[in-house]
């Protein structure tokens, strides 16, 4: 793969690699990227070396004495490990720069002097709990401002695949956001981050992402509003449920049938709200209609053979689910790839009375 790098590499202060990265076969192990025949970098152990489907969206520290002016040769390359076709696919990747304010692209740009953080109230009424974000900046740049896309750091699914539920959450589909809290690109650059269906936890953050109507590629990244609370519900609670039995290759094909459990400790006349989270890869579920169930009940996650990513984060009716076991089955006849449950896998957001 050849990426082109512009910039002037003495007035840059650190590079990366973003990769959107199909995980490829289960079992492939050791992917890896050399750039330039200098030096090779590790793709981060996402649990495709353990058997299962992974998509994942590695940020690759470079060294700039890698890189060159021009075009840059980035060579990909993976080892079989335990299965039966050493295979991974990257679908989308780029280089990433960071400038200082006095970079001459951004002095040309006019733009020397902005700034921006963003503000974060906690709101809560009968109805409704959230935090009330807004983009703060120099006002003689809000005209310049082609949007804002504002993302959170908490405890939740883990969306992005990194292994980590902490974590600044969202990811990329073919180059666009998904996981995101929200883009907004009117002014005022504003919204309200409705945690209703979030679990109450502390040290919760938010930073928004500016981009510029005159500058394509061009982001300013704010610093973290640290210190943010997603409070206990008096009388009620948030859990996210995970399976208890995950197949190692959550992948369904020439109807080979997939299945796990989801146990829920609640009983279903205190459930309020719940919602299933879950990613799949849309190989194509052949000729079965309902190829995604939870307890009998069709979900539409993985529409399509596109060979495409599908981010679920769909309303379920409390009506279907039931305390303790829970099963969740994937099935798919076609006789080529089929769909494949990304990991960590599906898992039901459940907010409950005491």
């Amino acid at each position: 793969m050849l990426l082109d790098a512009p910039e002037d590499l003495f007035q840059v202060t650190g590079a990366e690699l973003y990769v959107e990265l199909w995980g490829g076969h289960p079992g492939n192990a050791n992917k890896r990227v050399t750039v330039n025949g200098r030096s090779t970098y590790q793709m981060p152990k996402v649990g495709t070396e353990e058997g299962h489907c992974t998509f994942s969206y590695p940020i690759i520290k470079l060294d700039t004495t890698d890189l060159v002016n021009g075009q840059n040769a980035f060579q990909w390359a993976l080892d079989q490990g335990t299965t039966f076709w050493g295979h991974a696919m990257v679908d989308q990747a780029c280089l990433r720069f960071a400038l200082t304010n006095n970079h001459p692209r951004v002095v040309d740009l006019g733009l020397a002097e902005f700034s921006a953080t963003v503000d974060a109230d906690q709101f809560s009424t009968a109805t409704s709990e959230g935090i009330y974000l807004a983009l703060e900046s120099n006002d003689q740049f809000s005209g310049q401002i082609e949007s804002v896309m504002f993302q959170g750091w908490y405890d939740g699914y883990d969306e992005n695949g990194n292994l980590r539920g902490t974590d600044w959450h969202g990811f990329t589909l073919d180059r666009e956001p998904v996981g995101f809290l929200e883009s907004v690109s009117q002014k005022p650059f504003v919204m309200n981050w409705d945690t209703r269906l979030f679990p109450a936890q502390k040290n919760v953050a938010v930073r928004a992402l500016v981009r510029f109507k005159e500058a394509p590629g061009l982001v300013y990244v704010t610093a973290a509003t640290p210190g943010l609370v997603i409070p206990d519900r008096r009388g009620r609670a948030v859990h996210l449920y995970e399976p208890v039995d995950l197949p190692a290759s959550f992948w369904s094909r020439d109807t080979n049938e997939q299945s796990c459990t989801i146990m829920l400790d609640v009983n279903m006349e205190q459930i309020e709200d719940a919602e299933l989270y879950v990613i799949t890869w849309t190989g194509g579920a052949g000729d079965v209609a309902d190829y995604f169930t939870i307890n009998g009940d069709h979900f539409p996650v993985a529409e399509g053979s596109g060979h495409t990513r599908q981010f679920n984060r769909i309303p379920v009716d409390p009506k279907i689910l039931k305390k303790g076991a829970n099963v969740i089955r994937l099935l798919s006849d076609t006789e080529h790839h089929g769909i494949e449950v990304i990991y960590p896998g599906p898992a039901l957001m459940i907010r409950y009375r005491r």
